[in-house]
This record gives C-alpha cells, structure tokens and sequence, in this order.
C-alpha cells in the first residue's frame, strides 16, 4: 500500500529577510546619525572625541529601528521628536555597553577596542556616566515630564538588571526565574521603551501603545 506524500514543513524566514525593514528605515537612520553627530558639540570639548568613538562603534540600532517601526508615520516622514527620541534610546543604550565592556573586562567590541580599552577602566566609567546624562538631558525637552519619567525609569531597571546580574555571577544557585528576571530588566526593557516611546510620540491609541510594548519586551526576551 502505497504511503501518501509527505506534506511539505512551512517555509521558514529567508535569510535576509529583515533586509527590506532595516532598508525602509535608512532615511529614518540617517537622520538619526546626524543627530546624534550633531550632539557631540554639547560635550566639553576634552571629550568629544570620546563621545564620538561610542558613537561611531554602534551597530544595527536595532531598538531605535523599533521606535521608528512604532511610531511610524509612513516612508517619507521623519518626524524630529521621533528622531529625538530614538537618540534618547540609543545613548542610554551605548551607556550601558561602555559599562558592560568595563565589568566584563572586554577588549573588543564590533572589531573596535572598547572605550574602557581605549581610555582606561575609570575613565569609561564616566564616559558611561556621561552619556547617560546627556540621554536624559534631551529627554527633558519633550513638552511633558512623561518621556523623561520613561526614560528615567528604564534606564534604573538596566541598572538594576546588570547588578543583579553582576551579584549571581561565579554561582552556580542560579534558577531560571533568576535568569529571566535578568533578561527582562537588562535586555527587554530598552526594547520595550523603544516601542513604548514611539507609539507614544506617534498620537497612537492607548490599546496600540500597550501593545506596542508589549512586543517590545516579549522580542526583547526572546
């Protein structure tokens, strides 16, 4: 007796397939990437070239892509308070990895030596410090306190995820609850703000926001 056919397994994503997103977002990219040049003058000059060395080494901008995709508003609008936002994102971003880089102990970062290798441990660490400063400095030129008061918030659940990370490292006690609470502090929560913050500028409705972050946090953990 004959068997029948096997049915063919559903067609996975193609490599690339992300490609077209990230190439719908290049104008939104762009204008990002003479923002944030463009904020390197607010930096005292004995730093600048600092700032622009964490600037220069960062790499997909995957959480600003997020609040562009959030808070879209169709290919041929790049709305200034969006792009301000995005930059707001991926400073508090690039804070996080120059003081990840230090408590790591790492050299390399994107084939670059890191700030912390370029410039020594102590002063990375106030290079983080800076950026951090300058995120939350242009988050309170936004009409309401409600971007800073997120901004504020995520950027002290960071925090709080690489100390919890920070304080279970070397033990073997480590259950998955920990794990994931580690994940979802450190990681998710920038991905959720993203989405947060965008869908927040765009005027969207409150269900969409919630929704917005929502996936936000859930790609962010996955």
């Amino acid at each position: 007796m004959s068997r029948p056919a096997p049915t063919a397994a559903p067609a996975g994503p193609k490599p690339g397939a992300f490609a077209g997103v990230f190439a719908l977002l290049a104008p939104h990219q762009a204008e990002l990437d003479r923002f944030l040049r463009g904020q390197l003058a607010a930096f005292e000059p004995e730093i600048r070239a600092m700032a622009d060395y964490c600037i220069d080494t960062s790499g997909k901008r995957i959480r600003p892509a997020l609040v562009f995709l959030s808070g879209w508003r169709g290919p041929a609008v790049v709305a200034p308070d969006i792009v301000r936002v995005a930059a707001v994102v991926e400073l508090v971003h690039l804070a996080t990895l120059v003081h990840d880089d230090i408590m790591d102990g790492a050299d390399v970062r994107r084939n670059r030596r890191t700030a912390a290798r370029e410039y020594g441990a102590t002063a990375a660490v106030l290079l983080g410090d800076a950026l951090f400063a300058h995120a939350l400095h242009l988050a309170t030129q936004f009409p309401t306190t409600e971007i800073c008061a997120a901004v504020s918030e995520s950027t002290r659940r960071v925090c709080a995820g690489e100390i919890v990370q920070t304080l279970r490292r070397g033990s073997a006690n480590i259950t998955r609850a920990d794990y994931q609470r580690i994940v979802d502090l450190k990681t998710a929560e920038l991905f959720r703000v993203s989405c947060f913050l965008g869908a927040k500028l765009a005027g969207s409705e409150p269900g969409y926001i919630e929704a917005a972050s929502h996936f936000g946090r859930h790609l962010g953990i996955a």
